[in-house]
């Protein structure tokens, strides 16, 4: 499972990676900022040798285009939609976190990390993902079975 960590903060990054990687995840794509995350997710939505990303952890709080915008800009594209996004905040604030659900997060951490909750917090996301992605496929399947029927 492929997991896209946007944060601006290096050894948060690393810290972040750490712990996913205690938890037995190995592959990630690390960015500084939301406009590297948008431009990234593009092209491997085009680049169909590129698999797509199952995962992507956002921080709330960066400069320029936060976290919050940049989910609402993902789930703009259809094709990025099913993607679960966990926000990453140090933020208490209530209506941070209600304006992050609203653009589409599924999850939020809190900073610091503890290491049992992201783990048990990114399980859960990708098997949302599996699930999503299993749904999807089994639709598929039924389109094609009923036009082939039609015909």
């Amino acid at each position: 499972m492929k997991i896209l960590i946007v944060d601006d903060d290096a050894a948060f990054r690393i810290v972040l990676k750490a712990f996913l990687q205690w938890a037995g995840y190995t592959d990630f794509i690390m960015t500084t900022s939301p406009h590297e995350a948008l431009y990234l997710l593009k092209k491997m939505d085009q680049d169909e040798n590129q698999s797509p990303v199952d995962l992507i952890l956002m921080d709330i709080t960066m400069p320029g285009i936060n976290g919050i915008e940049t989910t609402r800009l993902i789930r703009q594209n259809s094709d990025l939609d099913d993607i679960p996004i966990i926000m990453v905040t140090a933020s208490d604030a209530e209506e941070t976190l209600a304006e992050a659900f609203e653009a589409g997060a599924v999850d939020y951490i809190k900073k610091p990390l503890n290491k049992i909750e992201l783990r048990a917090r990114v399980r859960s996301a990708l098997r949302l993902k599996q699930e999503t992605d299993q749904r999807k496929a089994r639709e598929q399947e039924l389109f094609e079975a009923n036009r082939l029927l039609q015909e």
